[in-house]
């Protein structure tokens, strides 16, 4: 959808395919930073690519990799930030993680995170992998993943200098940050072992929300935080010339039906008084089974092979 003048603000290639061919997707203020944060800002638009489909934010927010390393960027959040408390946020969401990969699929094996944040993933596993390493730009995480046991580089590039190569290499709701996706999955590549599996997660650009209300939800999930809109069609282009094998793309509804209803009835994030504690875990599990079979789900969760014989 088309909102707003089409006139480009400046110059651009779409960054999976390098096609001049883009259009302004969406022209309306959207989200300052990311999280709950609610201030808006009108100096960005969406584009989208005619030739692959990619929709992704322009212009890049200038500084970008001091921005993401800063304090700042995770007080746009909206909530605090220290590495035990994203530990008690997010833990919840790795016993998801860990049952889609597989928990003997990590058993004594080497795995990195990209984007690790605290390292709330692999603090879930480092009793079963035989060595884990945290990927993270944040400074102010370095000290507590290294307390922990893991392994840190503040970039790819960084554990790709010291020849590190793992088993699995898992990214969660990383790619969507960065400027160059592609070159982020090359690096991915790099940095696995003959045979090692690439396990990526991002926001899905055909939420469920966007369904039901989308003039709403549009200024929530386009963000200055994420530069990069994935959807299940672009995924080939994302891939292509990687060598990538056994591509799969599945989808993952992180959140409950509730507030699915509270989007729909006030349009805006959160839960419902009138329905809290009406849906039990059975009947979410199943509504989010439901949403993900139909593929608008809140994220796309995709794996990759790299060949176990590599040219």
């Amino acid at each position: 959808m088309i909102n707003g003048p089409t006139v480009l603000k400046e110059s651009c290639a779409c960054r999976l395919c390098d096609s001049a061919s883009v259009y302004v997707f969406y022209n309306k203020p959207i989200r300052f930073g990311g999280g709950l944060s609610k201030k808006k800002v009108a100096d960005y638009s969406v584009l989208k690519c005619r030739d692959c489909n990619f929709v992704f934010l322009n212009p890049v927010p200038e500084n970008l990799d001091d921005f993401y390393e800063s304090d700042e960027y995770r007080r746009q959040w909206d909530y605090e930030f220290s590495p035990e408390s994203i530990n008690i946020k997010y833990n919840h969401e790795q016993n998801e993680r860990i049952a889609r990969i597989g928990l003997e699929n990590i058993y004594n094996k080497s795995v990195l995170d990209l984007g690790a944040a605290s390292g709330v993933f692999l603090n879930a596993i480092s009793s079963v992998a035989s060595k884990t390493i945290a990927c993270e730009p944040a400074e102010m995480y370095k000290n507590y993943l290294q307390r922990q046991g893991h392994v840190y580089y503040p970039y790819p590039e960084d554990a790709i200098s010291k020849d590190e190569k793992v088993d699995i290499l898992t990214s969660f709701d990383a790619i969507e940050h960065v400027e160059n996706p592609k070159l982020f999955v090359k690096h991915a590549f790099e940095l696995l072992k003959p045979g090692g599996k690439f396990i990526l997660s991002m926001p899905n650009l055909n939420d469920v929300i966007k369904k039901i209300q989308e003039e709403k939800f549009n200024p929530f999930f386009y963000q200055t935080a994420h530069l990069n809109y994935f959807s299940s069609e672009v995924v080939s282009e994302l891939f292509n010339g990687t060598n990538f094998v056994n591509i799969k793309v599945d989808y993952l509804h992180k959140y409950g039906i509730e507030n699915m209803i509270r989007w729909a009835k006030y349009g805006s994030v959160g839960s419902v008084d009138e329905v809290n504690g009406v849906f039990d875990r059975i009947f979410d599990k199943h509504y989010k089974a439901e949403i993900e079979r139909l593929g608008i789900s809140s994220h796309l969760f995709i794996t990759a092979e790299k060949p176990s014989e590599v040219n």
